[in-house]
């Protein structure tokens, strides 16, 4: 456990605990929370909340995170050299990815969890990354990435069209949207809203075993191919 006297941790964590992630090809050691659900008592949060609904999600560890990283490290054939992460949290997924040499673009509403995830990155030394304050709501419109991936996204539905919204703008025509879950139930909806707007996904388990359909409670990673620009604008 570490006190959080460290100037490049978010100063709102009283208590920090390092965790070494055995990935199979490689080990990361990631510092998160000691207690995240303290931060809830916390007068500010709860002010946040009670203006904007706003709960830390960034500072939790979720369950798709560890699948979803050992996917990202050990994987052969990547679809692009650079890739955008929405909602990195703190950062695992996109630390998984640089070190099979992606090019990484961390980003997430919140800047306490983009100091989080650089925290984590350099004392991992990792430096193939770039850091993106990013509101799902009102996505950047200069930049588009061939390959988008999210983890534990599809948490809340009335999240799953703004959702939807940002990535129809942030991915390029003929790219590729990675997303990991843990096998909530929400996943049905969201995999519904997606193909209302022509987006068909390929489900695949932990293993990269392709499946069927999305399944409850099972890890699963669903991979939205956007074949040409019409995809795009079927989706807005």
């Amino acid at each position: 456990m570490t006190k959080a006297h460290k100037t490049s941790l978010p100063d709102c964590i009283d208590l920090w605990r390092d965790e070494e992630i055995d990935l199979g090809v490689c080990t990361l050691q990631l510092t998160i929370p000691e207690d995240p659900d303290a931060l809830l008592d916390r007068p500010e949060v709860l002010e946040e909340n009670r203006q904007t609904d706003y709960v830390p999600y960034w500072a939790y560890l979720w369950p798709a995170a560890r699948s979803f990283a050992n996917i990202m490290a050990s994987l052969n054939d990547p679809p692009a050299k650079e890739l955008l992460e929405i909602g990195c949290g703190c950062g695992l997924v996109g630390l998984a990815a640089m070190t099979n040499g992606i090019k990484t673009t961390l980003s997430d509403n919140r800047l306490e969890a983009l100091q989080l995830s650089e925290y984590n990155a350099k004392q991992n030394n990792l430096s193939n990354y770039e850091l993106l304050q990013l509101d799902w709501f009102h996505p950047p419109k200069e930049k588009r990435w061939d390959w988008v991936i999210a983890s534990d996204v599809l948490y809340e539905a009335r999240f799953h069209e703004p959702l939807l919204d940002a990535l129809t703008q942030l991915i390029k025509p003929g790219g590729q949207i990675w997303i990991g879950d843990p096998g909530r139930a929400l996943v049905l909806e969201f995999v519904r809203l997606a193909q209302q707007r022509g987006w068909e996904p390929l489900v695949y388990d932990a293993d990269l075993q392709l499946r069927s359909f999305p399944t409850i409670g099972h890890f699963q990673l669903l991979v939205f191919k956007i074949e040409s620009e019409e995809d795009n604008i079927k989706a807005s």
